[in-house]
């Protein structure tokens, strides 16, 4: 069988499945069309992934795939790698949900209980209101801890965005791939960093008190 044939023969199953995963999933961009049938072996099961699996886990995965046929393909992460930080962005996504849940009760309205504590605290009962000041303050820690979920999320929405714009920069200007190393490198900072933050959850949750979450990785 000739180079050519067999090339016709790839991008046909390319195209197959770009049109299966368009009436099977109703969305598939033109762009991502392209990609699975020039790359069908690496980005069709993403992009059958995609309607699953949580928003910013898919950006990063699309994202990852993309600059993967570019000239940055030398400094992104291994394909296991990536799985990982898929996931934990994953995680992340799902705890500020919970987070999100949580706090909307109207028992952990932080208003709430000061006044419980204030009132305990009027009729001489020490003990119960020293707890709930304890609550008052771990309250404050989730609530903390839910802003800076937010605010990291935002920053690797916003750095996988900048990926993509890079991958097409670099498709034009293959001379400048060296100098988008530091891109990929904070983007993975970021992502690894959201383990300090599932850490400090844990010991919130396990009854310790901390002045406020950790630090902005750098």
């Amino acid at each position: 069988m000739s180079l050519v044939s067999l090339g016709v023969g790839y991008l046909a199953v390319g195209a197959a499945l770009a049109l299966a995963i368009a009436v099977g999933r109703r969305r598939l961009s033109p762009a991502d069309a392209v990609l699975v049938v020039g790359l069908w072996p690496m980005y069709a099961p993403l992009a059958l992934a995609r309607a699953t699996e949580p928003r910013r886990e898919a950006e990063l995965l699309t994202a990852l795939a993309r600059a993967k046929a570019s000239p940055l393909a030398g400094v992104l992460p291994d394909a296991e790698s990536a799985r990982l930080l898929g996931a934990r962005l994953r995680e992340a996504d799902a705890r500020l949900v919970d987070l999100d849940e949580v706090l909307a009760r109207p028992d952990f309205d932080p208003t709430t209980v000061e006044r419980r504590a204030a009132e305990l605290r009027a009729r001489g009962a020490a003990a119960a209101a020293a707890t709930a000041e304890l609550r008052v303050r771990t309250l404050a820690q989730l609530r903390a801890l839910r802003e800076r979920y937010r605010s990291e999320l935002d920053e690797v929405g916003e750095l996988i965005a900048q990926l993509v714009t890079q991958a097409e920069l670099v498709r034009l200007q293959p001379a400048i791939a060296h100098s988008s190393g530091e891109l990929v490198r904070e983007l993975v900072a970021r992502v690894e960093g959201l383990g300090d933050l599932f850490a400090y959850q844990a010991a919130i949750e396990d009854g310790g008190e901390y002045a406020g979450p950790p630090e902005r990785s750098h």
